[in-house]
């Protein structure tokens, strides 16, 4: 079948199929709008876990932890979720036509709001990557991640998952509901506004003189840049020598609202739902050699980097994904 006639077919699929969808987009919203206030976790904590979820349902990498863990979480109903992706799952399925926020491998995305794919990747490269070296694992704000499941079980590195206690209680509760083995994660709740994280992993038996591998995914984007440099500086500071830390960020320019209409819209948005994005770094060109000097900065030296957005005709990029390393 030819690209334009896939289209026209995943199209149809769609239009035919579109009662179903809004039915199961308004049972969604009820549910998770009521539920997500009791809960008192993060509504931007769920975009990438729906979007890892797409690519498992397609095949593309596949995560059970993550199914499971979707189909346990008190904010979720399983009826509505498949009602309301179920079509557009069967569209892809049968034509293959994706996008890249689900698709994977990716390595290169067009915006931050697409990049979920990319950004999916590049952790997973870089995690895998350093398994060899690290001995300890940290997934700092962890939300609904389920890496500590399926990539980090099995080898000889310690996972350890660090959140806020609301997040990290209802996380557990559903782990188990969802009957996954969580035997092998150390979990340390923290309220960072009152303490540092690595105080909180130290109470539950993290040894900061191991090689370390932090995992800090989706989350500088809320903070202010003390807070940001804080992390950092403790990777560069009281970390061993050979730890690292992946992380993804925002342009500034972006943050700041000197940018598209669309992106204005979208931070708006964020500031509306009480998740305002706050950090950026900037992305004026070289933007690597920007990230490069801020890392070093705060006593870090960066060993990978990929630009979010596009980069071509002087465009600046909409945000970067990073690894830096402490030697």
């Amino acid at each position: 079948m030819s690209r334009q006639g896939s289209l026209l077919v995943f199209a149809a699929i769609e239009i035919v199929l579109l009662p179903v969808i809004v039915v199961g987009v308004i049972l969604f919203s009820v549910n998770f709008v009521l539920r997500l206030r009791e809960s008192r976790t993060s509504a931007t904590a769920y975009d990438p876990f729906f979007a890892r979820y797409i690519l498992h349902a397609q095949n593309k990498r596949r995560d059970e932890a993550n199914k499971q863990l979707l189909y346990a979480l008190p904010t979720v109903s399983p009826l509505a979720v498949n009602l309301m992706l179920g079509p557009t799952l069967l569209a892809m399925r049968t034509t293959g036509v994706t996008t890249n926020m689900y698709d994977y491998p990716v390595y290169s995305s067009s915006s931050i709001w697409g990049a979920f794919g990319h950004r999916t990747r590049f952790f997973d490269d870089a995690l895998r990557d350093h398994l060899g070296e690290a001995e300890q694992v940290v997934i700092l704000g962890a939300g609904w991640d389920t890496r500590s499941y399926n990539l980090v079980k099995g080898t000889d590195a310690q996972a350890f998952e660090v959140d806020a206690p609301e997040t990290q209680t209802q996380k557990r509760e559903s782990l188990a509901a969802a009957n996954i083995d969580a035997s092998d994660v150390v979990f340390a709740a923290a309220d960072f506004n009152e303490e540092s994280w690595l105080d909180a992993l130290e109470r539950v038996g993290f040894d900061p003189s191991k090689p370390t591998f932090v995992l800090w995914e989706g989350v500088t984007y809320y903070l202010e840049a003390e807070a940001v440099e804080a992390t950092l500086k403790t990777v560069a500071e009281q970390l061993a020598p050979g730890s690292a830390i992946a992380f993804d960020y925002p342009a500034r320019h972006i943050v700041e609202g000197n940018t598209s209409l669309i992106y204005r819209m979208a931070t708006l948005a964020a500031r509306l739902i009480g998740e305002p994005w706050t950090f950026g770094i900037s992305t004026e060109a070289p933007a690597r050699e920007q990230l490069a000097k801020f890392l070093e900065r705060n006593g870090l030296r960066l060993a990978e980097y990929e630009p979010v957005g596009e980069v071509e005709g002087g465009e600046r990029p909409h945000g970067g994904l990073a690894v830096a390393v402490n030697e």
